[in-house]
């Protein structure tokens, strides 16, 4: 039986004391530890193993091959445990689409380390658009890795919910939108007849192909196509309407695309290329350079002003043509051809001045004025108030197309490529005319 200790004393008793003594004779001391820290111990057995780098991008994240609980157990001798875990661990949210790696396949489905704090789940259901693709007919097994779309974070049973046939799905409107633009084409499985063609599936997405576009003969059926699986085009996608569009490629359309797409690769902003008119609109030309067409904007046909293309090239012509742009990701060619020709704006003040009298044609007349060629790419605007010194109600009135006027420089404007022209000059000559006529009478 052991002594007492009076208040105020103390007494050192070896057998309790916390103070262990090793046997070179170095002590551990370790301090108290608050609930929820780690204490000194556990501190003392963690390592500093460096951490792998999990990157996180907007819309997709991508997860390291090993398992991030097996990153975490691995670095259990870490000095900062609880802060490595929290920067390992990913911030998601529902709607998100990630790339996991597999960490079982199970009957039920696959489970997948998307370095979150939970597994995710995606059940076979939930696997693939195509009912004929399956883990197993993937081969997929453990550390292989898996994108899938984020349904819901945390379930009842602890896991996150997650839908490879969602991330499918987001990633066929990705290539069908991206196709559409570049006029490229895939493999299409028609599945069902209606009126006016056929629908076709892509990645669980279906399209309609008219049957113009693939009918050959008035005589062919659309039966025959159902079931079979074709390449075809993509004319429209448009995600927000759910709408797609495709048509049926032939080998001959499939080989004059590539050539078209190896052309838009070859072509350069500034070159000089040869090529023959296909169609003429009311807005420009369009011109085949050899695959691909490009437009020719009726502003870019000449420096003088078009009214309508086909005063200046026919069908079926040859031209040669400057490239303004390439646009190779939607496929568009922008061309011009005044620029082959010497621009008379370049040194117009050296040829004309304010005051000059010039000859030339009227070449259109407007409800503003009359435009008249005064060289073969220069041309100059006779505004309605210079016509007349008197009031001008129709410019028709005083001048008529094809007309050969004599009119006074009153403005050289070249930087925005415009000299004003003026009438009045020779209104004010007539009526001064009759007056100096009476005069000289009267004075002889």
């Amino acid at each position: 039986m052991s002594e007492g200790t009076r208040i105020g004393e103390f007494k050192e008793n070896v057998e309790f004391n916390p103070v262990v003594a090793t046997d070179q004779g170095n002590t551990e001391d370790f301090k108290p530890t608050k609930i929820g820290e780690l204490s000194e111990f556990e501190k003392s057995l963690m390592g500093s193993e460096a951490q792998p780098t999990i990157t996180k991008k907007t819309t997709e994240t991508v997860i390291p091959k090993v398992s991030v609980r097996a990153q975490l157990e691995a670095s259990a001798d870490s000095s900062d445990f609880q802060a490595q875990m929290n920067s390992m661990l990913m911030d998601y949210q529902e709607g998100d689409v990630v790339t996991g790696v597999v960490r079982h396949v199970e009957k039920s489905g696959v489970l997948v380390d998307m370095g979150y704090k939970s597994d995710g789940f995606i059940s076979n259901a939930e696997f693939s658009n195509d009912p004929d693709i399956t883990p197993a007919s993937l081969g997929l097994k453990p550390g292989d890795d898996i994108r899938a779309y984020i349904e819901k974070l945390e379930s009842r049973e602890g896991y996150t919910i997650l839908s490879r046939k969602r991330a499918e799905y987001e990633d066929a409107w990705s290539s069908l939108i991206s196709l559409a633009k570049s006029r490229g084409s895939l493999e299409v499985k028609i599945t069902s007849k209606v009126q006016g063609g056929l629908v076709a599936s892509y990645m669980g997405i279906k399209g309609f192909i008219p049957a113009s576009h693939i009918l050959k003969e008035p005589e062919d059926t659309l039966d025959g196509w159902i079931g079979q699986t074709i390449e075809a085009g993509v004319i429209q996608a448009d995600r927000k309407r759910r709408k797609v569009v495709f048509a049926k490629r032939t080998a001959k359309q499939k080989a004059n695309r590539e050539a078209a797409q190896k052309l838009l690769e070859s072509l350069e902003m500034g070159q000089v290329r040869q090529g023959k008119v296909t169609s003429i609109k009311d807005f420009g030309v369009f011109v085949d350079l050899g695959g691909a067409e490009g437009l020719v904007h009726i502003s870019e046909l000449s420096w003088v002003r078009v009214a309508n293309p086909s005063e200046l090239v026919t069908v079926g012509q040859d031209v040669s043509v400057f490239v303004l742009g390439v646009d190779k990701e939607n496929g568009k060619i922008s061309l011009g051809m005044k620029q082959l020709q010497p621009d008379p704006w370049v040194n117009v003040k050296e040829r004309y001045n304010v005051g000059d009298l010039v000859t030339g044609v009227v070449t259109r007349i407007l409800t503003f004025g009359a435009f008249v060629k005064i060289e073969a790419n220069l041309e100059g605007l006779i505004h309605i108030s210079e016509l007349s010194n008197k009031r001008v109600l129709r410019v028709e009135d005083i001048v008529s197309v094809g007309q050969t006027v004599e009119a006074k420089i009153i403005k050289i404007i070249p930087e925005d490529q415009k000299i004003g022209l003026s009438l009045r000059f020779n209104t004010e000559a007539k009526s001064q005319a009759p007056e100096a006529e009476a005069e000289a009478t009267a004075t002889a």
